[in-house]
């Protein structure tokens, strides 16, 4: 079957520790997730009704929008609103209630084989949602609703560009390593702090270059695979106002410099 692809802009939304929810909390988590999605997409001035609609993964979805989409707009508007959303949303529940969630952007060609959406750029976007590091860091910000990943090739096609909404300087750079992607970056973001609370970014020594400029991705060794599947897990409901005190760098295999973030400085 020839099956013609088109190129798209790739939004994947997990809920955290939704396997552990009872089904009618777990049906009203989605309702609301969807609710908040489609809300943010609409602001954000996104028309819907051009793209696909959602697929849902059970916890959470992946939503292909059309290439020409403002990538600009997705990383800074959207993601800003569903967190605004999040946060209202967090004031009124309980832990059992609680939502928060993994997003990943990323951006290629997909196809539609009449059964499911299939494309190596999707299998990428499902794996990206799925990265430790992205996990761990919404387990550790407890002021934040949302943490963001972004593949590297949207890092430097959209982030690195500069656009002062998309706060550039927020993005930290850590490995993506999961199943046929080897070598790649991904970078994060926690919406509410100056750095991603938790983990510790790469740090690249001189020559290396960190956000070049777009071209082919950089040390990603990929095989054709199934879309991921997603594992579960959720930490609760904001809570309080916590720091993050870390010091020291280290030094790994291969001459790249892995810094501790922050000076024993309190996240803001």
């Amino acid at each position: 079957m020839n099956v013609k692809s088109q190129h798209y802009a790739i939004v994947v939304v997990d809920i955290e520790k939704f396997g552990s929810r009872a089904d009618r909390v777990a049906q009203w988590l989605r309702t609301r997730l969807y609710e908040m999605a489609e809300t943010a997409l609409d602001d954000t001035g996104v028309d819907r009704a051009a793209a696909p609609p959602p697929a849902d993964r059970g916890d959470g979805f992946f939503w292909l929008l059309p290439g020409s989409v403002d990538k600009t707009d997705l990383t800074a508007r959207f993601v800003g609103l569903l967190h605004d959303q999040l946060r209202a949303h967090a004031r009124t529940s309980n832990d059992e209630g609680a939502l928060r969630i993994r997003v990943a952007l990323h951006s290629g060609d997909v196809s539609w084989d009449g059964r499911g959406w299939v494309g190596e750029e999707l299998n990428t976007a499902c794996r990206l949602v799925d990265i430790e590091p992205l996990r761990t860091t919404l387990a550790e910000a407890r002021r934040s609703g949302l943490a963001l990943a972004v593949s590297d090739d949207w890092y430097r096609r959209v982030v690195h560009r500069g656009a002062p909404e998309v706060e550039r300087e927020a993005f930290r750079e850590f490995p993506f390593d999961a199943k046929e992607i080897q070598g790649a970056s991904a970078w994060i973001r926690v919406p509410g702090y100056d750095v991603p609370p938790g983990i510790t970014p790469l740090v690249r020594t001189p020559g290396q270059g960190q956000g070049q400029e777009p071209g082919p991705d950089r040390g990603a060794a990929r095989q054709a695979g199934p879309a991921a599947a997603t594992e579960r897990g959720l930490p609760p409901a904001f809570a309080g106002d916590i720091g993050q005190f870390v010091y020291g760098d280290q030094t790994v295999t291969g001459g790249m410099t892995i810094q501790m973030p922050g000076n024993g400085e309190r996240e803001k």
